[in-house]
């Protein structure tokens, strides 16, 4: 048993995994030394962790090359800059002044356009990759992705690790209907489903509260606690201001009757909005994984979990 993080990264086109690991884990660090000094960041090179990777799946469906991370590393050296104080409202305003992608197009996720039958062409329109995972019947996209999480959790779970599983955008997606399936699949649920669990769940940038979205999520379909995952000891979720996927902002309402059945021990906890600084290519944008991942927000969150005492995934809540 031990602790460990899994991350898992987000929709679009990616760099080479080793490249957005770096840019990952660089991120997390910087925060974590900028806010809590050495010690801080001594508990992070410690933990024991592993990065999920699908951008291959991805750049292959886009048919794009490994994206050149050249602008991604200097969009980090910008957010380096900053500090602890200036991860507000202030700043960002100053940043998003060169324009970004607006929160109007989170319309194309909308419950409305839903009932109107719109919104599946316009999510495919604007997040073709996302629209493409619940695409099961044609295509094995979203298995495939799915794939790339699912060893890694059942070896953390297995090894009875305390887990701190930390995802970004399609990644939260990919992150829940894994957590589904581990919870009532019939190949899993004997060994594991509540019997394992994952000790805190960070979901960042995420769509999970969308109407269009929760409909597609394995379990939809289903009522009580069938509907949802039985893994999950505490839920955190981030969204920032102005991010488009994570429009809505908030899961808690959306969750709330996994608390109601005492799904979730720890609770389902929003932090928004939070001001995600990031700018590469002089466009802002508040969808940016390091962004998020070097906001003083998240590294408070990730800092006291690794200060926690040792909780097997096993655990009785």
């Amino acid at each position: 048993m031990a602790k460990k993080i899994i991350f898992i990264h987000g929709r679009a086109q990616k760099p080479a995994e080793n490249d957005l690991k770096v840019l990952w884990y660089e991120s997390v660090s910087h925060g974590l030394h900028r806010d809590f000094g050495d010690a801080g960041q001594t508990l992070f090179n410690n933990v024991a962790k592993e990065f999920v990777y699908y951008g291959n799946f991805s750049n292959a469906f886009l048919g794009v090359p490994d994206e050149d991370p050249a602008s991604r590393f200097e969009a980090l050296e910008t957010l380096k800059g900053y500090t602890k104080g200036q991860f507000g409202k202030s700043t960002y305003k100053k940043v998003s002044k060169a324009g970004f992608l607006k929160e109007a197009l989170a319309d194309t996720f909308s419950a409305v356009l839903g009932k109107l039958h719109l919104a599946q062409p316009l999510i495919a329109a604007v997040a073709p990759d996302m629209a493409h995972y619940w695409e099961e019947e044609e295509s094995y996209f979203g298995s495939d992705i799915r794939n790339t999480l699912t060893p890694r959790l059942q070896a953390a779970f297995d090894n009875d690790d305390q887990i701190l599983l930390v995802a970004h955008s399609l990644g939260t997606m990919i992150s829940y209907d894994n957590l589904w399936k581990f919870s009532h699949y019939g190949e899993y649920r004997h060994q594991y489903g509540s019997n394992k669990k994952v000790d805190l769940f960070i979901t960042l940038g995420s769509p999970l509260s969308d109407e269009n979205v929760k409909a597609k999520l394995k379990g939809a379909d289903h009522a009580g606690r069938k509907k949802y995952p039985t893994n999950i000891r505490q839920w955190c979720n981030i969204a920032a201001e102005d991010d488009y996927i994570s429009h809505d902002g908030k899961l808690r309402n959306d969750y709330k009757d996994m608390m109601k059945l005492g799904m979730v021990s720890g609770g389902i906890r929003d932090i928004h909005p939070i001001y995600n600084l990031n700018v590469r290519n002089g466009k802002s944008n508040p969808h940016s994984s390091i962004g998020y991942l070097i906001n003083p927000q998240f590294t408070e969150v990730l800092h006291e979990w690794l200060s926690r005492p040792d909780t097997p995934a096993s655990a009785n809540d």
